[in-house]
């Protein structure tokens, strides 16, 4: 298995997390195209650009119980497998698109070139920041610290979302199972957690307090994902 190049103390995690910003927020595995914002308050302590306009992910997984190991990752000599994170003007910040769950990856230990297959549990995205000649890197960093969390990786979870509508403050079911809920507002605060048997069709009110937009995490013990809400 792939040792992870660098190690990054918590603290430092903890005083650099407002230079990046995944959305949305929480995420994982099952969540779709996730944006990556960094610089977005003009820090770059975590690496230095040092204007350069072209940036790049270096990405890995972990699979296993070995928080060490990246189990898919990037090949790092070839930075056409990266991500590439591109300063935008008119933002003021550099961006990335991407979506963890599709991407092709270097698979250990035989590093073969393949997806990541259905039923696969991911603990943890881990990534880096290189330049294209890859001659500096920023630290290691781990994407739990900046709103992703762990999954089970199904391509049945895209269908999920089929069987539940949500709107409103209220979310409703259309197919008998036992769901997890967690409710966030746009600050990231989680602001319901609940668990619902579900045998007949059912619309359940949130009673939530504020109008906004809300990001509502969805798991019926096999799928999850994570949908946008508008309370009006």
């Amino acid at each position: 298995m792939k040792i992870k190049l660098l190690c990054l103390s918590l603290l430092m995690f903890g005083i650099c997390q407002a230079q990046i910003e995944l959305v949305p927020n929480p995420c994982d595995i099952n969540s779709g195209t996730i944006t990556f914002k960094y610089g977005e308050s003009g820090d770059y302590s975590i690496f230095d650009p040092m204007s350069d306009p072209n940036l790049y992910l270096y990405t890995g997984l972990q699979t296993d119980v070995d928080p060490l190991t990246w189990d898919y990752h990037d090949d790092f000599t070839d930075v056409n497998t990266m991500i590439p994170l591109t300063y935008d003007a008119i933002l003021g910040y550099y961006v990335a698109t991407f979506n963890p769950a599709t991407r092709t990856y270097l698979e250990e230990p035989m590093l073969n070139s393949t997806t990541i297959t259905q039923g696969t549990e991911v603990f943890d995205w881990y990534f880096l920041v290189t330049v294209g000649d890859q001659s500096r890197q920023s630290a290691d960093l781990m994407g739990s610290d900046y709103g992703f969390g762990s999954a089970i990786l199904s391509v049945e979870n895209y269908d999920l979302i089929d069987n539940i509508k949500v709107g409103n403050g209220e979310i409703t079911f259309k197919s008998p199972a036992q769901y997890d809920i967690s409710v966030y507002d746009i600050l990231g605060k989680n602001v319901v957690n609940q668990q619902l048997n579900i045998s007949n069709s059912l619309t359940h009110n949130f009673q939530l307090q504020s109008n906004g937009i809300y990001l509502v995490k969805i798991s019926d013990g096999i799928n999850s994902r994570t949908v946008k809400m508008l309370k009006y």
